[in-house]
């Protein structure tokens, strides 16, 4: 099938969603949005929809761009074309560019991929990345990637990177939880840790990524070999069942998945806790921690206290709240000082790696 076929295939199936959900037809939707359009400007429809998703409360999402755009939209201009609504982003051709530029190069960076685009910004930026990637030409030339650069191979990369970087942190929370007998947390972040692996494992089988709220919707129509794998953590562990066994599944599940280790003493070398602004505080004989930012105070027992002596003393006697300590190395009193601020948002997981691609040798079927 030709890159023309395949692209008259999806148009033509993208039509017959809306038309069916909606009575519209492509013809009228550009028409609606014809007044956004420079000479020469592509129209991509991206987003659920235009990859066989989505029902008849979905938007059509739509990015139009050229190389005479010059001006690009940070919130999407709402239209109706009768009951669908079309939310259209305007983006110059420089600023894509730049976006695939900057996500091509953080892949092959050391530290954690959400780093690099952490504002909401490029929250918009890496949604706008995958609905040019993995969506339709509706109308226009296409926006071709300049030589070397694969739009589909990064868009694709960074959702498998980036989900597995996620994976990889619950599955650490999991084991801490367990650790510190909160058998609720250890087995949400356990399933969230296997979800995010089956995410990472269809994109990386090279099925278009929309976003996670599809994942039952994927493991059905687009890989069922991996269906089964989600069946076992589809309902968390009842109150007073064994949390640790689903845990400890869970883990090996991702691990098989992922080709990495996720054994908690490992990845305990591989992130630190940071504080936020707490400081230690007396009042009286009781010890207090104090935020000023979250204008709190926390009475701390004898054992808590000196946990949190020793913590500062580790870093030098700083004055500083701004301090972090690795993960590993802590006893069972400090270790269990620092989850618990964790719980409570006042102490940060802060990972000084990232997990790079080939690192990672995600399995599209049933493991062996």
């Amino acid at each position: 099938m030709t890159t023309q076929t395949l692209r008259d295939s999806r148009r033509h199936q993208l039509e017959a969603r809306i038309n069916d959900y909606h009575s519209v037809t492509v013809a009228e939707v550009l028409e609606v949005i014809d007044y956004l359009r420079d000479d020469k400007d592509s129209v991509i429809a991206g987003g659920s929809l235009a990859v066989g998703l989505g029902n008849r409360l979905s938007d059509l999402d739509v990015v139009i761009a050229g190389e005479q755009s010059v001006v690009s939209s940070r919130v999407p201009l709402e239209h109706f074309v009768r009951s669908l609504r079309v939310d259209v982003w305007k983006m110059s051709k420089a600023l894509i560019d730049d976006v695939f530029e900057r996500a091509e190069r953080g892949l092959s960076q050391p530290g954690r991929l959400d780093d690099l685009f952490a504002n909401v910004d490029d929250e918009v930026n890496l949604k706008l990345l995958h609905r040019i990637a993995f969506g339709i030409t509706l109308d226009g030339p296409g926006l071709a990637a300049g030589p070397p650069r694969d739009h589909v191979a990064i868009a694709r990369n960074v959702v498998v990177r980036e989900y597995a970087e996620r994976m990889r942190e619950h599955a650490f929370l999991a084991q801490l939880s367990v650790a510190h007998d909160r058998p609720l947390a250890a087995a949400v972040n356990a399933r969230d840790a296997v979800e995010e692996a089956l995410h990472a494992a269809i994109t990386a089988s090279g099925v278009p990524f929309t976003g996670h709220k599809w994942l039952q919707e994927r493991l059905a129509n687009d890989v069922p070999d991996l269906r089964i794998l989600y069946a076992p953590f589809a309902t968390l562990p009842a109150a007073g069942e064994e949390y640790e066994r689903f845990v400890l599944t869970a883990i090996e599940q991702c691990e098989a998945l992922a080709g990495i280790t996720l054994a908690a003493d490992r990845l305990s070398s591989q992130c630190r806790w940071a504080n936020t602004d707490l400081v230690l505080a007396e009042a009286g004989d009781s010890p207090l921690l104090l935020s000023a930012n979250v204008g709190g105070l926390w009475q701390l027992d004898d054992t808590e206290a000196d946990a949190w002596r020793v913590l500062m003393a580790a870093v030098d006697g700083s004055r500083s709240s701004l301090v972090d300590w690795s993960c590993s190395g802590l006893d069972q009193a400090q270790a269990a000082l620092c989850f618990d601020l964790y719980e409570r948002g006042l102490l940060k997981l802060i990972w000084c790696c990232g997990v790079p691609l080939s690192d990672l040798n995600f399995a599209t079927g049933s493991p062996r």
